[in-house]
């Protein structure tokens, strides 16, 4: 449960950054925003889960 927990706040706080963002005219609602917030936040939250699994598996041993 640790190991995911920091990757999965990481996840929400690039999908919140997302949305306040300004976006242009046809595409400022908000499920356009998270739809390109989670485009960004999924590959961040892959490194973050990596980073996460190593670090806890380096202090373990």
């Amino acid at each position: 449960m640790k190991k995911i927990m920091v990757p999965l706040l990481v996840y929400l706080i690039v999908c919140i950054i997302a949305v306040m963002l300004p976006a242009s005219d046809g595409y400022n609602t908000i499920g356009w925003k998270l739809l390109i917030g989670q485009i960004y936040a999924f590959p961040v939250l892959i490194i973050a889960f990596l980073i996460s699994f190593f670090l806890h598996r380096r202090l373990s041993h």
